[in-house]
C-alpha cells in the first residue's frame, strides 16, 4: 500500500469536484481509496488529494490511463499535476 499526495490548479472547483466525484466508481475498481480532498486556505482552485493505492506501480498505471487524462482534461484542471508517491516508514 502507498500514499499518494496529488495537488493541481483547476478552473472551477464546483465543477472539477463534480466531476472528481463521478470518478469514484472508477478509483475503487482500480483499487484506489480517496481519504481526503482539500483546497488551498488561500486559493480554492488549488486541490490537493490524499489516496492510498495498492502499489506505486498502480499509481503509474492509473496515471497513464488515457480516460483518466480526458476526465481530468473535461473537469478543468489546470497543467500537470505535482505528484508525490510515499511508502510507510
Amino acid at each position: 500500500m502507498v500514499t499518494v499526495i496529488l495537488s493541481h490548479e483547476v478552473k472551477d472547483f464546483a465543477k472539477w469536484k463534480e466531476g472528481f466525484d463521478s470518478g469514484e466508481a472508477m478509483r475503487a475498481g482500480n483499487g484506489i481509496k480517496t481519504t481526503g480532498v482539500f483546497a488551498a486556505a488561500d486559493n480554492d482552485n488549488h486541490v490537493t488529494i490524499l489516496t492510498e493505492f495498492p502499489s506505486a506501480e498502480a499509481v503509474q498505471g492509473f496515471l497513464a490511463n488515457p480516460d483518466l487524462q480526458a476526465s481530468m482534461e473535461e473537469a478543468g484542471v489546470v497543467g500537470k499535476p505535482d505528484i508525490k508517491i510515499l511508502k510507510a516508514v
